[in-house]
């Protein structure tokens, strides 16, 4: 390869920088964040427990079209698995907004699902492979943390805008509008070069989970630890979910619903980069045992304090979201060979897709049944009791066995690595 052709790749793959985060900023600056689920109360009338379980088969496609789908990216590139991504997702977020029967609308959430599962690593697959064509890999940690601080303002920008937009026009406009903007996306994904990258042979999907779930298990450790850290994402999705029915009741109008979960967010961003300095000042084992103490705090608020305490109570789940993420990535990335660190990744996807598709519909029947405070009085005693009790299988199980067992200090290096933009 001559010199100016060298030239000419080394400036295509850099251009896939700046067409990765402006598709990251159209897929996630989607309007009908602050809104979605009072369209399906307000405007189609689901019940809680209806629009709960539309959310089973979501999840569960997740986990069966996880393989498959990468196995698309694998063979016929990232780029193609992106426009595949996008363009999915614009026509079920479109079908989302324009349907009026319960069966149309658990349509759009499989398009949906299978919409997120093609963009799923994929983004990041092609970011790492673009860098490393131009001789710029050492800079990918750097780059994809400006790419989630992007995303980050995308989600808060749309929660912001959202709302008013939709109080001026209607639930339907807003979600219509975020399906174009998302359709935006598919061009981007099409001038993308893609990288050259090795044939990848795919195990079976259940062989893989299987093997996963095998390895798991033969670190009592790991394998509390992944269902422990599958019950603190279940505490901090589920009352979110209904966060905007919670201030509809308190009398808060749809033009400031926006500005109201707009803090929530902002809380996660800043306790997932503030995760090195609380660990400079802490254990990772205490961070461990104070998440369903703060989470059961937050959610017995919601079940029943008064109007006042709402909003702190929603940031202290955001918070505590923020700090999941990080917090057990590096946990259990650590301890996970790296030759077996995808297939036992797929097994934490698995636990907490599973745990989401059943949880959900049961918050639904008890918000239905006994009202909102008694669905958040649930999830306060489940987290309190199932997340204490892993914990605690975890922290016996961590003591028994020494090759799991790592130092706070490492720990907090590692995770300052992890954070560091």
């Amino acid at each position: 390869m001559d010199l100016l052709t060298r030239i000419e790749s080394d400036m295509a793959f850099e251009s896939n920088v700046r067409k990765s985060y402006i598709y990251r900023f159209l897929m996630e600056f989607q309007l009908w964040l602050p809104i979605w689920v009072l369209y399906l109360v307000d405007e189609r009338g689901f019940s809680y427990k209806q629009f709960t379980l539309l959310d089973t088969p979501f999840f569960l496609l997740i986990v069966l079209a996880e393989v498959p789908t990468g196995a698309v990216a694998d063979r016929w590139g990232r780029r193609v698995s992106l426009m595949l991504g996008s363009g999915f997702f614009a026509v079920a977020i479109l079908v989302f907004g324009v349907a009026d029967s319960y069966a149309i609308i658990l349509i759009s959430y499989v398009a949906w699902g299978l919409a997120l599962t093609f963009q799923s690593g994929a983004d990041i697959a092609l970011l790492y492979d673009s860098l490393k064509e131009a001789g710029r890999e050492d800079e990918f940690q750097k780059i994809n943390g400006r790419l989630w601080a992007l995303r980050s303002v995308a989600v808060v920008l749309a929660l912001l805008l959202g709302a008013p937009l939709a109080a001026a026009t209607s639930y339907t406009f807003v979600i219509t509008l975020s399906a174009l903007i998302a359709a935006c996306a598919l061009p981007v994904a099409f001038f993308m070069h893609e990288p050259r990258h090795r044939d990848t042979v795919h195990e079976p999907y259940f062989s893989t989970i299987a093997t996963g779930v095998r390895e798991v298990w033969r670190a009592p450790a790991l394998r509390y630890i992944i269902l422990y850290s599958g019950i603190i994402s279940v505490g901090v999705f589920g009352p979110l979910v209904f966060q905007q029915p919670t201030l509809s009741d308190f009398g808060i109008d749809v033009a400031y619903q926006g500005f109201l979960q707009a803090p929530v967010r902002a809380a996660g961003i800043v306790s997932a980069l503030s995760i090195g300095w609380l660990l400079a000042r802490t254990s990772e084992r205490a961070v461990f045992f104070a998440l369903p103490v703060v989470l059961s705090i937050c959610t017995l608020a919601l079940a029943g304090i008064d109007q006042s305490w709402v909003l702190v109570a929603f940031i202290g789940l955001g918070l505590v979201g923020g700090l999941q993420n990080p917090l057990f990535a590096n946990y259990i990335n650590h301890r996970i060979p790296s030759e077996r660190r995808a297939t036992m990744l797929s097994v934490q996807s698995l636990v907490l897709s599973l745990l989401l598709a059943g949880a959900q519909p049961l918050a639904g029947f008890f918000a239905d049944t006994w009202g909102l405070q008694a669905m958040y009085l649930m999830y306060a005693v489940a987290i309190a009791t199932c997340g204490m009790v892993a914990l605690i299988l975890w922290d016996r199980a961590e003591h028994d066995d020494p090759e799991v067992t790592g130092s706070d200090d490492g720990s907090r290096e590692r995770l300052s690595e992890i954070v560091s933009v």
